[in-house]
């Protein structure tokens, strides 16, 4: 399914669903990728990962909102998605679809950033990223392996999320995107 978020539009699946897992993987064009889990509820996150009281804390002070942290993942996560090396991606958007969706399964979502690049593999260039992303639902008909479009028929802003790398512990700013991280 697909949905708008606080960011972009996003393309997700139930995180229980090898079907949903498998959509994402075609969708990617690559075997190996790490989706972001988003969330309702930073409880949610202790699912994924450790928290310890200074990622608490930091996480805190930027959520809902724009941000995709990633985490060492517990090692009980299974890894569906082909790395060897097990990190997560958490986000708790503040956008009242993709959290609707998550409180209607009862589980986070796995989702990727909906973008040009998956109607044509290939066609990416980091230096304009924010060009090949969608401002409105009808853009997503290309795109063969989304069944579902939740359209509140909003515009959607071409920005990405800001990431920050928390695998080390001390914050490190992956990509600055819409949101003001106060590392």
């Amino acid at each position: 399914m697909a949905f708008p978020t606080d960011s972009s539009w996003s393309i997700a699946c139930d995180s229980a669903s090898k079907e949903g897992i498998e959509r994402l993987r075609k969708l990617k064009g690559i075997k190996a990728f790490t989706p972001t889990v988003l969330t309702d509820d930073l409880s949610q996150w202790n699912e994924f990962v450790d928290l310890g009281n200074s990622e608490f804390r930091l996480v805190k002070r930027h959520i809902p909102g724009p941000f995709v942290f990633i985490f060492p993942a517990r090692p009980s996560l299974r890894n569906p998605f082909g790395h060897k090396r097990v990190e997560v991606g958490l986000r708790l958007p503040d956008h009242p679809v993709p959290r609707a969706v998550v409180r209607t399964l009862g589980r986070p979502v796995f989702a990727i950033t909906a973008s040009r690049q998956l109607a044509e593999p290939g066609w990416w260039d980091d230096a304009f990223a924010q060009e090949y992303l969608f401002e409105e639902a009808w853009e997503l008909d290309d795109l063969t392996d989304v069944v579902l479009v939740l359209d509140p028929g909003e515009t959607q802003p071409k920005v990405l999320t800001t990431v920050v790398d928390l695998t080390d512990g001390a914050p490190i700013l992956v990509r600055q995107g819409l949101g003001t991280f106060l590392g």
